[in-house]
């Protein structure tokens, strides 16, 4: 397809960049309260998320082996789960900060897209009530319905992201070289370093760094979400 150099896109990543939390971490304890995960699934979470900060993860090999444990679960159950998880929980550590960049890059015309290693159970609904327009993510294989225990791959994560972008580049015809890329963690350093306007968000440190040697721009946002107590102190009240 020919370029397009009259259209722009921005893309975001979601942990820590559209959300305050890891959202492993929320669907781990989301899903100790309905007795699927145990503590010491939540004790794991912890540690992965840890090496993940640090860069020391291999990603790969976790997601495999995660994904080992809904071998045979139906994917409508999981559809379902997910959902109802980010109606209840999600939704309401969505930085407002966030929502209002969304809405300048809307109002500029600008395609609105997912570059995330979450998994399409969370994009999905993410996409619907934030009103964007497409998403590249994970997913695990299904047949007949069913998940196999698999991931598809290239995984969307780190330098494989660039990949998945790439095919947006290819299917619209619009240049990653005009789009933004908006994210946290230095594992996404050299998918960023792929786009003409990478915009490292609420970084890390390693990411902080290289930011700053780079001259990329820097945010970092100072309004916080309504978290859950709040939310259920104003319920009780």
């Amino acid at each position: 397809m020919a370029e397009n150099s009259e259209k722009r896109a921005a893309f975001f990543d979601v942990d820590y960049t559209i959300i305050s939390k890891s959202s492993m971490m929320l669907y781990a304890n989301y899903m100790r309260k309905t007795g699927e995960y145990t503590g010491w699934d939540i004790m794991k979470g912890f540690y992965y998320l840890a090496r993940y900060k640090l860069n020391l993860l291999d990603m790969e090999k976790i997601m495999e082996k995660a994904s080992e444990r809904y071998k045979g679960m139906p994917e409508s159950h999981m559809i379902e789960v997910c959902n109802r998880w980010f109606e209840e929980e999600v939704q309401h550590y969505i930085y407002p900060e966030a929502v209002e960049l969304i809405e300048d890059h809307r109002k500029s015309g600008d395609l609105l897209c997912l570059l995330t290693a979450v998994t399409i159970y969370l994009c999905a609904p993410m996409c619907r009530h934030l009103k964007l327009d497409k998403y590249y993510c994970n997913r695990l294989k299904v047949e007949n319905g069913i998940f196999t225990g698999e991931m598809l791959k290239p995984l969307c994560y780190g330098r494989h992201k660039l990949e998945h972008a790439r095919g947006f580049e290819a299917e619209t015809g619009i240049s990653l070289k005009d789009c933004f890329y908006y994210s946290d963690s230095i594992t996404d350093l050299e998918a960023m370093k792929g786009f003409g306007h990478p915009v490292a968000v609420n970084p890390d440190p390693l990411l902080r760094r290289e930011a700053r040697k780079l001259g990329w721009r820097i945010i970092d946002f100072k309004l916080k979400p309504r978290n859950l107590n709040q939310k259920r102190v104003r319920r009780n009240s």
